[in-house]
């Protein structure tokens, strides 16, 4: 009877620790890579480049702000010229 309680003791003792890794890592690491987007300003994210084929092209996403009166100025780079 001593053994049959040790046994299932350890049984239940490998199932609850075998599903603690699993749960850890949820956030980033061993079930993939942890994926953050830069906040640029109070905008939400701005994706340079979207579809590979034009790199003057910018997709603003608004990341739950209302945006209103915007402008947009692209800035050359040294010895460039202003768009």
């Amino acid at each position: 009877m001593k053994f049959k309680y040790a046994l299932t003791s350890l049984a239940l003792s490998v199932a609850i620790l075998s599903s603690v890794p699993s749960t850890a890592f949820a956030i980033g690491g061993a079930s993939g890579a942890k994926v953050d987007y830069q906040v640029q300003g109070k905008i939400g994210e701005v994706v340079m480049n979207p579809y590979d084929i034009a790199p003057l092209t910018a997709v603003i996403r608004n990341g739950g702000y209302q945006l209103r009166d915007v402008h947009v100025r692209i800035v050359p780079k040294e010895n460039g010229q202003e768009i």
